[in-house]
């Protein structure tokens, strides 16, 4: 196996994607969101500054989030983006501890654009355009 420079390690792209979702979210508190999907303040900070991965709740819970983010009137593919970037988490996770990705890989959420864009920024450092506030690295 050849060895791949992973750029953005020190945020899960779960929380880089949270983060811009969430920056959309408008008059909304990360208090409001909270309660809005019955979560503490602490397990939503978490997840915006990457302590917890995304892909460790249930799913429940991320549909009750991206429902309160569209609610809020946050940018719908911005919230569409929390499902791929936390499938790149787990993919970047095999890969680094040289595990076999090829089942994650297969899965059909592999398969969306955003999933690609979100993985290709891992390993370029180059986020995708649509992010807002994300500047490529030089």
């Amino acid at each position: 196996m050849s060895s791949i420079e992973i750029r953005v390690p020190a945020l899960r792209l779960s929380a880089a994607a949270m983060n811009c979702a969430v920056a959309g979210r408008g008059t909304l508190s990360a208090s409001e969101l909270a309660a809005a999907v019955s979560l503490t303040d602490t397990l939503i900070h978490s997840w915006e500054i990457g302590a917890e991965p995304l892909a460790s709740v249930p799913v429940p819970q991320i549909d009750r989030l991206k429902s309160a983010l569209r609610t809020a009137g946050a940018e719908a593919r911005l919230v569409d983006d929390l499902d791929p970037a936390a499938w790149c988490d787990l993919v970047l996770e095999a890969m680094l501890a040289r595990e076999d990705a090829s089942c994650l890989l297969a899965d059909p959420l592999a398969s969306d654009p955003a999933f690609s864009e979100l993985l290709t920024w891992a390993i370029t450092g180059n986020p995708p355009a649509r992010l807002p506030g994300r500047r490529k690295r030089r």
